[in-house]
């Protein structure tokens, strides 16, 4: 199976993609990769591949996307081609792409935004996140306050046009 993941902007595929049990293989410009799941708890993972290191798995998105940290990178990756229905995406909502602290709200309920914005700044695996609006319009609700711990995939403000 083939999939797909974005690094830094840019597109990369991988061959012969694998997930079975408790191992994710892959190969990568020719490179076989083999991970193997330690430990899960809520969407942060504990993986050997020759040595241990903790990563997370963000909830996919309507596209179908995942965020993935680990080791200090942050990526997106995604299935090919498949995409997930977009039914149960929340119009108007930013949502968390994995469990962490709310740590700044940048816009208030009434501010203006414009699309890519930040709204608030999410502190997951001691890195911060920025979560930008998706549109142009006014943030109408912060479902979180400041401190706040969250789940990965929930609302954390709404803008409306």
């Amino acid at each position: 199976m083939e999939k797909i993941f974005t690094i830094n902007g840019q597109e990369v595929k991988v061959q012969d993609y694998k997930h079975t049990g408790d191992s994710v293989s892959f190969t990568l410009n020719g490179k076989a990769h083999y991970y193997m799941l330690i430990a899960r708890d809520g969407q942060e993972l504990i993986l050997d591949n020759g040595g241990r290191f903790k990563a997370a798995v963000g909830t996919p998105s309507r596209d179908g996307e995942s965020m993935i940290m680990a080791n200090g990178r942050e990526a997106i990756g995604a299935m090919a081609p498949k995409k997930m229905k977009k039914a149960g995406a929340h119009a108007g909502g930013l949502t968390s792409p994995m469990p962490g602290k709310i740590f700044k709200i940048l816009k208030e309920v009434g501010s203006e935004v414009k699309k890519g914005e930040a709204v608030l700044i999410l502190e997951a695996m001691k890195m911060e996140h920025s979560i930008r609006s998706d549109k142009d319009g006014v943030v109408t609700k912060i479902h979180y306050k400041l401190g706040e711990l969250v789940q990965g995939g929930v609302t954390l403000a709404e803008v409306s046009s």
